[in-house]
């Protein structure tokens, strides 16, 4: 039951964190603005945040991949089910490191301070998230879930990581101006109107995470037809990975 009781805090911390993305107008501390400054490292704006989905694409398209071919093995249960949970771990581990360049444990702005950006806090959940999939999926592999929890765990938190991923609240475009006017170095829009620039970007980086939520959402359904037996033996074990390769796939070609 605990593995549920974590389940359900995932799906109030996503719908609170959505609430507040969707509530919350887009603000930067000025004082966040001036440790960044007196870092001298220019904000890595898109160049990052595009590496970072692409990246991400390879540990999805990996898992996708693994657990295919777990799929495949079925009735047959070998050494090779404990392989997909790790790549969720392994894509954790690179979020860690990888998703905002100015704040721990990389940048020069602290791990709580860092926490008041919505787009900072959100990534925290996410990698909250991906780790418990990969956790609660270790322990299906071992046996170590409880009926309840082995049958909805893992899709009620990828449910909560889908429903954030379509309101993410992505502020690169928007932080890259706001630094500009800062005048810090490298910031430059490219001589095009900033504001437009900026709804651009925007519009296409919400396009780009509707697919992704998509892609999730019905990930989510055919775990959780698998997982209740609803969809049994190795038609079960094999459809919801393709959903995840196809969302990997997507995400190799993700742009801003």
């Amino acid at each position: 039951m605990r593995i549920t009781s974590l389940a359900i805090l995932f799906l109030a911390l996503a719908a609170a964190s959505v609430s507040a993305a969707a509530a919350a107008p887009v603000q930067y501390d000025p004082q966040l603005l001036a440790l960044m400054k007196q870092a001298s490292m220019p904000y890595a704006g898109s160049t990052w945040s595009i590496f970072n989905h692409r990246g991400s694409g390879v540990f999805i398209l990996l898992w996708g991949l693994t657990a295919l071919i777990v799929g495949l093995q079925y009735p047959r249960r070998t050494w090779f089910r404990f392989v997909p949970p790790l790549m969720l771990l392994a894509l954790a581990e690179f979020l860690i490191l990888r998703n905002d360049p100015m704040t721990w444990p990389l940048g020069p702005i602290g791990f709580w301070y860092s926490m008041q950006s919505p787009e900072v806090f959100q990534h925290r959940i996410f990698i909250l998230i991906i780790v418990s999939m990969g956790v609660i999926e270790l322990l299906r592999a071992a046996d170590r879930l409880p009926t309840v929890a082995a049958r909805y765990a893992f899709p009620a938190v990828t449910l909560a990581g889908a429903l954030l991923i379509l309101f993410h609240q992505h502020l690169g475009p928007g932080m890259e101006q706001a630094m500009a006017a800062q005048g810090m170095p490298g910031m430059t829009m490219g001589g095009h109107d900033p504001n437009e620039t900026m709804e651009a970007s925007m519009a296409h980086i919400k396009h780009e995470h509707m697919w992704f939520a998509i892609s999730g959402f019905c990930l989510v359904a055919a775990k959780l037809l698998a997982d209740t037996g609803r969809l049994p033996g190795r038609l079960g074990a094999m459809l919801w990975p393709l959903f995840a390769i196809a969302t990997g796939a997507y995400m190799l070609g993700y742009t801003e």
